[in-house]
Formats: C-alpha cells, structure tokens, sequence
C-alpha cells in the first residue's frame, strides 16, 4: 500500500483536475449528497475515484466501484424518434448507486458493490453516520429513501438515446455541437447521445438536484425542447 502522503498527494492531484480550466464547476461536491467523508473517513474523491488498480471494466475517470449488472425497463413511446437503449458506460456509473439494487459481490472482498470500493478503506466508515443518512434518510431522518430510480427507467426521462436530428423531429433545438450538445453549464451530449449527465452534473450541487443549471421556468427543458 502507498504511504499516506502518497495517497492523499493522489487524490489531491485527481481533485485539482476536476477543478482545472475547461473543467471548472461553479459548486462543490464538499458537503453534497454525495459527499460520503466523514471525521473516520476525510477524503471526498475516493468514494468513486482512485489514482491506481481503478476498474479497467468501464470507461470512467479511474473508477473506483463495480458496475451494476441489472436489467433495466426502458423508456418508451409511439411519439419517439430515437430511442432509447441500454444503458451506456457513462450512465451505468450513475445507475450503479441509484438503480437501488444490492448486487452480489464483485469485488472479492465479501460486501455488495453499492457499500464496498475497490481500494482504500473497502467500504465507508460505519462509525459515523453522515455518509449513511445522505442516501438512507428513511432510517436517518424518518424519511423516505432518496435518489433511488430503480430498475424500471419507464417512468423517467430516457437515456441513452441518440439526440434527434431536424429531419428526425423538428421539436427540439439543435445543440452547437452535435457530439457534445451546448457544454459545461448546460446540457451535454455524450457522442451525440443523451445520458444522466446530460441534465446533471454529479460534482456540483448547485442546482438542487444536481442540475447543469437551474430549471426555473423549466429553463433547462427548453434548452433542447421548443414545444
């Protein structure tokens, strides 16, 4: 194992590229939902990202979590002109947190992938309950579970579906670039195909739910819909 210094110097280096030019994010992740640090365990990036051994199974910024295996119900609709298929890499990474599934065990070190990570600690630290009540507030807080879409994507908006084109469907607005939709700060394509992060943006809680931008007035919604 690396010593300490080398780790968190990791770490560091892993969060100052988040935060580089042409990277940059008006919030921060610190204190989020997804913020899993506590006292026990102070290091934010590690809950999903870490600089060595990352998972080499799926495209991602050094992956430091299994990928789900569940089948998912996707969206569908008469009206549709694209359609949505299953879930892609950069959704998947999303999904493998919020489809709420306990998968089996796929990391070796006898926990389901939802709680175990594949370096550091193998897990969150138990001992301090602020990382549990960010997702569990129907144990901490006597509310319901948040954040949990399930396996059933009918009912939510698809993803991983190719943006249409004009002559597909005059409805939506045409992004400045066709791959990449109208960038940072707004709503992004992954290839030319709509993912989660195409409306949310995981490093930045700004906008409540993690939104690229706000959607007052469904602002974000009209950024591709004009009808």
């Amino acid at each position: 194992m690396l010593p300490r210094s080398l780790h968190v110097a990791g770490m560091i280096a892993m969060a100052w590229t988040l935060s580089a030019p042409g990277v940059s994010r008006a919030g921060t992740i610190v204190g989020s939902r997804h913020d899993l640090s506590t006292a026990g365990s102070p290091e934010v990036c590690v809950w999903c990202h870490t600089p060595h051994n990352a998972n080499q199974t799926i495209t991602a910024p050094l992956w430091n979590r299994s990928v789900t295996t569940a089948t998912f119900t996707l969206y569908s609709s008469p009206t549709m002109d694209t359609n949505p298929g299953t879930p892609r890499p950069v959704s998947l990474l999303c999904l493998g947190c919020h489809d709420g599934v306990l998968s089996p065990d796929q990391t070796g070190n006898g926990q389901d992938n939802k709680h175990a990570l594949l370096n550091y600690h193998g897990s969150p630290d138990y001992t301090s309950d602020p990382n549990c009540e960010r997702c569990h507030t129907d144990i901490w807080g006597g509310g319901e579970r948040v954040l949990v879409l399930g396996t059933d994507l009918s009912n939510d908006h698809p993803i991983s579906m190719p943006y249409p084109s004009p002559a597909q469907d005059p409805g939506f607005n045409q992004p400045p670039d066709p791959q990449e939709g109208w960038g940072e700060g707004s709503v992004r394509l992954v290839d030319g195909y709509v993912e989660c992060v195409s409306c949310h943006d995981v490093h930045d809680p700004d906008n409540d739910p993690f939104l690229n931008q706000s959607n007052a007035a469904s602002s974000l919604c009209l950024v591709c819909h004009n009808k």
